[in-house]
């Protein structure tokens, strides 16, 4: 990873541990804007040709991916869902492996086999995430039991959609997590769409966060544009979760200011919908400027993120495409079997 030899601020902020309790702001700032960079970066990268497929991108979302892996500490697991890259930066994977994987490349986690919202990463603790609305939930059944079992206090941090909460998955998911009382903690974020589909559109209670309570899970709604309020909120409820306290539902309204995917033919937003919008990334820098950071050390930071992301695309392009012929042998070995 590309690190800072010039301001010894950024390069405390950066190089701290990731279960460190409390990240300095400066540093989810940094993974903020990385992520936006990282999303600007990708609709050049599908026009060159060198990724393949739509794009789910989280411009405008980058908080509440940020907020909540900041908490996050070593044997946690994630699960996400299609709008994933907060997650890859929050969950500190390696870029340049990330982008080989989005570009099918050997150099990837899944050696190329995944693309970018199926990235997955045992060692960071982050499952692949799915296109499937919902799946993330019932996986987190699955891993809050064995945490659980295993009495270590871990924690299950699941990353759905608005979009899914009125999927049979999110109401069986949370009625079985209260029911056994399972260490997961669900972040709906909702952007207020699923897909062009209004939420008022499809949902009669648009608190979504109400939705836990009825099965009993304790719930809470936050700006998903304060990074620091989706952190704590986070924080709080991964503390109880912990110590035996079961599940939490935290519902993080953000705004998506980029369209669904690359098939998205738009038309479906009123314009005075971006009224009272605030953008994490302006938020963020005005509270560290109050705070005393320098002008100068936050437009360092920018130059170093577009370092980082010029040094990830060159590993990634760099990276061999994969050998068919390790296609199987390489599935089975995943699978935990061997290659028929």
């Amino acid at each position: 990873m590309h690190t800072s030899a010039l301001d010894p601020e950024l390069t405390a902020a950066r190089d701290l541990d990731p279960a460190t309790p409390a990240i300095p702001l400066l540093e989810l700032f940094r993974r903020m804007t990385l992520t936006r960079r990282l999303d600007e970066r990708i609709p050049a990268l599908v026009e060159a040709g060198l990724i393949k497929g739509p794009m789910h991108l989280g411009i405008g979302q980058e908080a509440v991916g940020i907020g909540a892996t900041s908490v996050l500490e070593r044997g946690d697991i994630t699960t996400g869902t299609h709008r994933p890259h907060a997650l890859y930066v929050g969950c500190r994977l390696p870029l340049g492996a990330t982008l080989a994987e989005m570009m099918g490349r050997a150099g990837g986690q899944g050696k190329g086999r995944g693309g970018h919202m199926l990235v997955g990463d045992r060692e960071h603790g982050l499952l692949g995430p799915s296109g499937i609305v919902g799946h993330s939930l019932l996986l987190s059944v699955g891993h809050g039991m064995a945490h659980k079992r295993a009495r270590e206090g871990r924690v299950t941090l699941c990353v759905t959609g608005d979009g899914a909460v009125n999927s049979g998955a999110f109401n069986e998911t949370l009625n079985m997590l209260a029911l056994w009382q399972l260490p997961v903690v669900v972040l709906v974020e909702n952007n207020g769409y699923g897909l062009s589909v209004r939420l008022d559109r499809h949902v009669h209670e648009t608190e979504l966060h109400r939705r836990g309570l009825a099965y009993g899970v304790p719930a809470t709604r936050v700006d998903g544009s304060d990074v620091e309020a989706v952190r704590d909120a986070v924080a709080e409820a991964f503390a109880r979760a912990r110590t035996g306290g079961g599940p939490t539902l935290v519902e993080a309204v953000t705004f998506r200011d980029c369209v669904f995917s690359g098939a998205d033919r738009g038309g479906y937003r009123d314009g005075d919908e971006w009224e009272g919008y605030v953008d994490p990334l302006t938020l963020t820098e005005a509270r560290l400027r109050a705070a005393g950071t320098s002008r100068e050390t936050l437009d360092r930071l920018t130059r170093e993120v577009d370092e980082e992301l010029d040094e990830a695309v060159a590993f990634a392009t760099a990276s061999p495409w994969p050998d068919p012929a390790e296609l199987l042998v390489y599935a089975a070995r995943w699978d935990g079997g061997e290659a028929r």
